[in-house]
C-alpha cells in the first residue's frame, strides 16, 4: 500500500531524529505510530530517503509522457460538436471539423471523443425500406426457419447469410445489384 505524504514526512523527520539511521528512523517511527511493523520496509524507506535527498520532496514527481487531457478541453471539445451539429441539418458532425475548428490534433479529438465522453462514429447506411406487406413475408420466414431449426439442429450454421450489398469504409454502398432483398444458400 503506498504511503500517504503524512507518513513520508514523519518516517523523514524519525530518520533525522535517530541520528541518520534507517533502521533507527523506522524504529523510532513505529514507536510514535504504536505499530509492531509496517508502514514500510527497510529498502523501500531508503528509496523514500533518496527520492528525498535528490529532489527535496516526498511528493512523487510529475510523470514523463503525454499529458492528460484537462476538463476544459473535454468541455470545449463538447460544446464545438453540439453547435457543429446544431449547424447541420442532418445532426451529424465530423471529428475533424472540430479538430479544426478548435485548431487542435486529430488525435486528442478522437481521444476525448471516445475515451472521456464514450462517444463513437458511425456511418450512415442505405436499406430498403420495410413496408406494411412485409410483415407477413418476414414472419412466414422466421416461422419456417424455426420449424426447420427444431428438426435439424445443425441447419442453422450452415447458412450464408448476405444481403448483396458491399459497403465500404468511406461510407459508399454498391446497390447495383437488382437482387437486394435477403437470400440464403444452405452449404451441405
Amino acid at each position: 500500500m503506498p504511503l500517504t505524504t503524512n507518513q513520508r514526512t514523519d518516517l523523514i523527520r524519525c530518520y533525522h531524529q535517530a541520528g541518520n539511521s534507517l533502521t533507527g528512523g523506522l524504529r523510532q517511527y513505529r514507536r510514535e505510530k504504536k505499530l509492531k511493523k509496517g508502514p514500510c520496509c527497510v529498502s523501500a524507506f531508503k528509496n523514500l530517503l533518496g527520492k528525498f535527498q535528490a529532489h527535496g520532496s516526498v511528493l512523487n514527481l510529475k510523470s514523463s509522457g503525454r499529458p492528460s487531457v484537462n476538463d476544459v478541453e473535454v468541455a470545449e471539445v463538447l460544446e464545438t460538436a453540439k453547435e457543429l451539429s446544431k449547424e447541420n441539418v442532418h445532426n451529424v458532425n465530423s471529428a475533424r471539423e472540430v479538430a479544426r475548428r478548435l485548431s487542435k490534433p486529430y488525435s486528442t479529438v478522437t481521444k476525448i471523443l471516445r475515451k472521456t465522453l464514450k462517444l463513437y462514429p458511425y456511418h450512415l447506411k442505405r436499406v430498403h425500406e420495410l413496408l406494411p406487406q412485409d410483415t407477413d413475408t418476414r414472419l412466414d420466414f422466421a416461422l419456417k426457419c424455426l420449424a426447420e431449426i427444431d428438426t435439424s439442429p445443425l441447419w442453422l450454421p450452415n447458412i450464408f447469410w448476405t444481403d448483396e450489398a458491399h459497403f465500404h469504409l468511406h461510407g459508399g454502398v454498391n446497390t447495383r445489384c437488382e437482387f437486394t432483398h435477403l437470400i440464403f444458400t444452405v452449404f451441405v
